[in-house]
């Protein structure tokens, strides 16, 4: 029992020593799909490792007694975690095999990568708003109980403490050359007086923060040279002297977001995510079907996946992935107020008057720049915005109240805390583009009992936005076009179209690009610089320019299974040697089941030239569109108990029920070793 309770801790559960209360054996219908019940799965896992040889007929027998419930629960969480992990792999290894690229690698933790980034959203618009409301946070209130800054990011770095800093700009010149570095630190954290917190524009920035690790607590100047990169180096070697931790190999600094979860790891690991545990049964089940694929492709240029129309998340977003006119279930909301002694008329008009609209009535249609005026206006005081509510994790605006989902009268939370009226949550169920909800009479939403007013940002979901494909379509304006293309990756073009090339597999004139052909002479393009070009076609020609940039679209993009037949076979060998093992290739999603080019095309252009689309949500990087993705997710499944009912029935079934078969050893074997002692012939 005491290594059981060991390994709750340690994976950041709750864990009791409540004493064990003997009760008579339990037995369990073991055929037909599992009862999903905590005592029944529990039972019945407990005989099937019985049943495996993993423990003994007496072993059974004590924990089959065990009738504390808080024991059994977090035992459960323990084989969620396993089993949810157990499943995401199968789907990435199905989707694998079908597009002929590797597979994940092992040690990548999916459900911890999940648990860490749905925590670290959570916490982050908890701290933002109160960096906002009070000015700062003193983070002693995370320290009770709990370290600050992160811990074990390395094999041995035992000897190690880690400290945060971020870049401050000089305030009155805007001089990005006078950047200096400070240390984020509280009064004794470092044996100093010293206390320093971010302020908001700063938690706000991209890549301002640094983690170094030393020996000691000196502070340092500017950055250290020494460099150790997160999920590559496994070891610092006996460093002494500072070192950088970097977030990559292509960057050094984390986000204000990011930092996060590393500044307050053992707050986060204790009191966020063990509530998240409960959903992970739901979310790998959800993902299982997310996509469907071409299961008979052998060729890469015809491979493809769509989204599922028939799965939880593809269906509760929006009605139409592809008809002209959709309508948004899901929406982004934001609320920004006036001060109770500022007249309401002429603070709209303000809005108004910032957005380009001074002359407008009623709601405000925002365009592809408004949020970024928003956010310039608030963060010069040049707007009035009395809001106490943090800031989004995704596009960094403040007012935040989180993700909504219509219902019957209007809408309602399934992520963060709505706080906006009743009034303004009925106006927004309606609301299907970008808009920003001005209220009665142009005079705001009355909220509180003060009689404050506030405005309401609504930015509708579209999944067309989140799995955007316009980076690496060509689409040409004066007969030019642009791929936006990540770097060691290859994007083909055999699956692409434009009514400007007469041949998409003739080329010309590349520049600062490499070109392979398959055997079947379909294209495929790599950037080999930050920019380069290439002409497309024989008579009727168009010139693509290609960008190597961070990638924003959210897609597949794996590394090539170069042993796979469809390479070996696909591809001569001269063409073969072009593409390094570490090479990656990128396929967008599709938002329909016809795969034509031309059909993929057109919808693109449609949705692009349509003015229910986000720009904002366009242009977020793919690493924040999946993040947007997992909170929808989560927050769907987190109030549906029939979909829950549903997800644990059949993954329970398939891995801890399937007749006499063990489908997943490592299940058993994660319980089986904290419950045996060293000679492993009795329990603890």
């Amino acid at each position: 029992m005491k290594k059981l309770l060991a390994i709750l801790a340690a994976v950041g559960l709750t864990a009791t020593t409540s004493s064990v209360v003997i009760s008579c054996t339990t037995t369990v219908d073991r055929f037909g799909k599992l009862n999903f019940s905590d005592k029944d799965v529990y039972t019945t896992f407990i005989l099937k490792m019985k049943d495996s040889g993993f423990i003994s007929v007496s072993q059974a027998e004590k924990f089959l007694k065990i009738s504390d419930t808080e024991i059994i629960a977090d035992v459960l969480k323990i084989l969620d975690k396993k089993i949810a992990e157990e499943e995401y792999k199968a789907t990435s290894s199905n989707i694998a095999s079908t597009l002929k690229v590797k597979e994940k690698e092992i040690t990548e933790n999916i459900t911890s990568n999940l648990l860490n980034d749905l925590a670290t959203n959570k916490f982050f618009s908890e701290y933002t708003a109160k960096v906002i409301s009070d000015g700062s946070v003193d983070d002693t209130q995370y320290s009770y109980n709990h370290s600050l800054n992160p811990f074990n990011l390395f094999n041995d770095d035992e000897k190690i403490r880690y400290s945060i800093y971020y870049k401050t700009t000089n305030d009155s010149t805007k001089d990005e050359t006078n950047d200096s570095f400070t240390r984020w630190e509280i009064s004794g954290e470092f044996g100093t007086d010293d206390w320093n917190i971010p302020n908001i524009d700063t938690l706000n920035s991209d890549n301002n923060f640094y983690i170094i690790g030393s020996t000691n607590n000196t502070k340092v100047s500017d950055l250290p040279t020494t460099v150790k990169v997160l999920n590559k180096d496994t070891n610092i070697g006996g460093l002494t002297e500072p070192f950088l931790v970097a977030k990559s190999e292509q960057e050094q600094g984390f986000s204000g977001k990011e930092i996060m979860k590393y500044r307050f790891q053992s707050y986060i690991n204790a009191n966020i995510i063990p509530d998240l545990y409960t959903q992970l049964i739901s979310l790998a089940y959800l993902d299982s079907n997310l996509y469907s694929t071409n299961l008979t492709t052998t060729n890469y240029t015809r491979s493809f996946v769509r989204l599922n129309t028939s799965n939880k998340l593809v269906s509760s977003v929006q009605n139409s992935l592809t008809s002209e006119t959709k309508s948004s279930n899901v929406k982004l909301i934001w609320s920004f107020k006036a001060k109770v002694s500022t007249d309401a008329t002429s603070w709209v008009k303000s809005y108004k008057q910032a957005l380009g609209e001074p002359n407008s009535s009623g709601n405000i249609i925002l365009d592809e720049n408004s949020i970024t005026t928003l956010k310039n206006n608030f963060s010069s005081n040049s707007l009035e915005n009395n809001t106490k509510l943090g800031t989004d994790p995704f596009l960094g605006l403040v007012g935040y109240n989180g993700i909504a989902k219509n219902n019957d009268t209007g809408i309602e939370a399934i992520s963060g805390s709505l706080s906006i009226s009743t009034d303004a949550q009925t106006a927004a169920k309606s609301i299907d583009r970008p808009t920003l909800l001005t209220g009665p009479r142009d005079q705001g939403f009355a909220v509180g009992d003060n009689g404050e007013s506030e405005i309401v940002l609504v930015l509708p979901i579209y999944l067309n936005d989140i799995y955007d494909n316009s980076n690496v379509t060509l689409n040409a304006v004066n007969q030019v076009a642009t791929l936006s293309i990540p770097s060691d990756t290859w994007v083909p073009l055999g699956d692409k179209y434009s009514p400007y090339v007469d041949d998409m597999k003739t080329f010309t004139n590349e520049n600062n690009v490499e070109i392979i052909k398959d055997n079947n002479g379909n294209l495929y393009v790599k950037a080999l610089a930050d920019k380069g070009s290439f002409t497309l076609g024989n008579e009727r020609t168009i010139k693509v320019n290609v960008e190597n940039k961070v990638d924003t679209m959210l897609g597949i993009h794996e590394t090539i299974n170069k042993e796979d037949s469809a390479f070996t076979s696909g591809f001569d060998a001269d063409q073969q040697a072009k593409v390094k093992d570490t090479d990656k290739i990128l396929y967008s999603v599709l938002w329909a089941r016809n795969a034509d080019p031309k059909s993929v095309y057109q919808l693109s252009e449609a949705w692009s030239n349509s003015v229910q689309s986000s720009s904002d949500i366009k242009n977020l990087s793919a690493t924040n569109k999946q993040l947007l993705i997992s909170e929808i997710e989560n927050g769907l499944v987190a109030g549906d108990t029939d979909y829950t009912t549903e997800a644990k029935e059949e993954l329970y079934t398939k891995y801890i029920m399937d007749g006499d078969n063990v489908l997943f050893q490592g299940l058993y074997d994660e319980i089986a070793k904290y419950i045996k002692d060293e000679d492993g012939n009795r329990s603890d």
